[in-house]
């Protein structure tokens, strides 16, 4: 199992917040969120690690001080994370899962990610609908309807924001990526390569991990979420103690 974390993004929305530096450098428990993802994956037997950089890539490099792969996207300014995936696209041989930087999660919810065995599966949690940033509509464990446009009538879950690949698609999977960036398709989001797919009918799935707590850090109300659920954690460790 390989993992590739996305972390070639400004964050521009927190970048008063953040002492202009990329978002996946906030602080949780005095921990940034990126290193919080490779330690999680790292104690969960997952060595093999890439982390796709853009802007203020030192400083990212700075705070892991851990032996991971570095790829870095010198175009993050006119790209978006597809392009950032296209350049880690020698790790897509095996078994992978692709999370975003900017996320908070429970463990569980990456344990429940690891052990999915089909082909490409999406974390989702039915609990986030009318909340919810980018949104799923279902059909079973498929995958039927996509966007932020959704209505909450149409919306099954939010996306979480991880996915688990499986080798067996992992070709396809790659094929599909370089095809769409030798087309022009510099602006996407990585995982619109999984979109292609589902527009044309064919089967990626979800897995909801609903209830479980997680966000991603992208705004000051994805911050203060963060802070209320960490500071309720912390009442909760005093009181036991």
């Amino acid at each position: 199992m390989k993992a590739i974390i996305m972390a070639a993004g400004i964050g521009s929305r927190l970048l008063d917040l953040n002492q202009n530096r990329p978002k996946c450098l906030i602080k949780a428990d005095g921990q940034s969120l990126i290193s919080r993802s490779v330690d999680l994956l790292k104690s969960r037997g997952i060595s093999d690690i890439s982390v796709v950089t853009g802007f203020k890539s030192d400083a990212i490099k700075l705070d892991l001080k851990q032996p991971v792969t570095y790829f870095h996207n010198s175009f993050y300014e006119v790209t978006n994370s597809i392009a950032s995936l296209w350049l880690a696209r020698e790790k897509l041989t095996t078994d992978v899962i692709l999370l975003n930087a900017d996320l908070y999660y429970d463990p569980t919810i990456l344990d429940i990610a690891l052990a999915q065995v089909k082909p490409a599966v999406m974390i989702s949690d039915c609990t986030r609908i009318e909340t919810a940033d980018f949104r799923f509509g279902f059909s079973g464990s498929k995958i039927v309807r996509t966007g932020n446009k959704l209505t909450n009538q149409e919306t099954d879950g939010e996306y979480v924001g991880i996915v688990r690949i499986d080798r067996s698609f992992i070709r396809a999977f790659r094929k599909r990526l370089e095809r769409m960036i030798e087309n022009g398709d510099f602006r996407n989001w990585w995982e619109g390569v999984l979109y292609s797919f589902i527009e044309e009918g064919l089967t990626i799935n979800h897995k909801d991990v609903g209830g479980r707590f997680w966000t991603e850090v992208d705004n000051h109300l994805d911050y203060e979420r963060l802070q209320c659920i960490l500071r309720a954690n912390s009442r909760e460790l005093s009181q036991t103690s």
